[in-house]
């Protein structure tokens, strides 16, 4: 996996390839995976999720729901969503019902960016200045 931090729109996209999570160790490792590359942003992000290559089985979907909830509040602002399985859209989508995580799926990476940018600038029109990245204010 890889988290990669695009400079320009302060975003951090995650990339996973070959991550099965077919177990609950699966998902506890995978989480203890995820927390160790959150860690280089000394921070709370905003996150494009890209989905494929990160496959959920129903083994594991019910235990992936609530980790992945509680790892998205303790890293992100916000995240976004896009590509995937069926199956892993299907238990993002229930899990995010059931442990209230949202779940923001786009097609592409450019519509869950321009999601993600639509909603900041939509922030600031209220009157509230959108979270950036500890990261970005190190650079």
């Amino acid at each position: 996996m890889s988290f990669v931090h695009d400079a320009e729109h302060d975003v951090v996209t995650a990339n996973f390839t070959d991550c099965i999570l077919a177990s609950d160790e699966d998902v506890y490792r995978w989480c203890r995976e995820v927390e160790a590359q959150f860690a280089k942003f000394n921070g709370r992000v905003d996150l494009l999720i890209n989905l494929d290559g990160l496959v959920v089985r129903h083994t594991a979907g019910r235990t992936f729901g609530k980790e992945r909830r509680e790892v998205l509040e303790r890293n992100t602002h916000r995240s976004f969503r896009y590509g995937g399985d069926e199956m892993t859209r299907m238990f993002i989508s229930t899990s995010g019902v059931i442990n209230g995580a949202a779940v923001n799926h786009y097609a592409t990476r450019e519509e869950a960016l321009a999601a993600l940018l639509a909603e900041r600038d939509a922030l600031r029109r209220r009157g509230f200045t959108p979270f950036m990245s500890n990261y970005s204010s190190k650079l």
